[in-house]
């Protein structure tokens, strides 16, 4: 009796051993899947499970698990080469379309002027001006589409260098001082005496605050204020253009950098401006913030590391 129940306690204590054990190698292997799972989502590395397991349960999860990446890395793939193509359907349409357009401004440019040397009568002249205004927003409209394309197809080229950002925002808010005081703004301006350098692209960050200062007029113009302060920071250089309009929504926030966005009952344009300014910062390695108090202020921050 005492020989059977040794026998049986040993026995049971093999299962239990054995089962601690299976608990412990089906634990590994979760924790493995886990980790690679997570590993392989902040990567664009296409990886696969790699499992080595006699467990038939783990390594049906496995296989399963293998075959959904597989789709959705040939889904990607897929993706990929659609919006590049799309992306260069655009850019070959805005190159056939700027010709034309080159035409059509350079001669809606002397019908305007020479409708207001003659005697011709003030609803011609009116016409001659709106056309020429017309010009002016398909060409900002044109470009928009070009640059976003070669955005979108990895075709911008960059020139990431230190730069001194207190001078290139001199020279933006120069090229908008005619346009601000003819509109009769309340400019506040606050700028280091020194310079003030960053990583960026000139030209790139010349665009992002100009895309910004283009919509503080068209959609922030009811206030009659254009803000612009430069701070900086051990790690970062903040750029901020604040507006006193009508502001936005929390739910507008949200969306006002989604490509072809446009708030109801505003002007002409694309609606890419916004969503432009968003990529360039990227690229440049920066990013870009928006805060709104509705009917008071919208301030957009352009972050860039020092």
């Amino acid at each position: 009796m005492l020989v059977l129940f040794m026998v049986l306690s040993a026995v049971l204590l093999s299962l239990l051993i054995w089962q601690k054990i299976e608990y412990r190698t089906l634990e590994k292997n979760i924790t493995y899947i886990s980790s690679r799972l997570e590993s392989l989502s902040l990567t664009s590395e296409n990886g696969f499970l790699l499992l080595s397991t006699d467990c038939n349960a783990v390594k049906r999860l496995g296989a399963s698990i293998n075959r959904l990446l597989q789709e959705f890395y040939t889904d990607k793939a897929e993706f990929k080469r659609s919006q590049k193509a799309m992306a260069q359907v655009l850019t070959n349409i805005s190159h056939d379309i700027r010709t034309p357009l080159t035409v059509l401004k350079g001669n809606s440019e002397i019908l305007f002027s020479k409708a207001k040397e003659s005697s011709l009568p003030e609803s011609f002249q009116t016409m001659a001006e709106k056309i020429d205004q017309k010009a002016d927003q398909l060409t900002t409209t044109i470009n928009d589409y070009f640059t976003m394309s070669k955005i979108a197809s990895g075709d911008l080229i960059l020139n990431l260098r230190k730069e001194n950002i207190s001078q290139i925002c001199h020279d933006t808010i120069l090229d908008y001082y005619d346009l601000l005081e003819e509109q009769q703004f309340e400019v506040n301006i606050q700028i280091p005496s020194v310079p003030v350098f960053a990583d960026t692209d000139k030209e790139a960050l010349q665009r992002i605050l100009k895309n910004l200062m283009d919509n503080v007029i068209r959609h922030g113009g009811s206030g009659k204020y254009l803000g612009l302060c430069l701070n900086t920071s051990e790690k970062s250089v903040k750029i901020q253009i604040e507006d006193h309009g009508k502001g936005m929504s929390p739910q507008q926030q949200k969306q006002i950098f989604t490509r072809n966005y446009t708030t109801a009952g505003k002007s002409f344009g694309s609606g890419l401006g916004l969503a432009i300014a968003k990529s360039l910062a990227r690229q440049i390695g920066g990013e870009i913030q928006v805060y709104s108090i509705p009917d008071k202020k919208t301030v957009f921050s352009v972050i860039l590391k020092s």
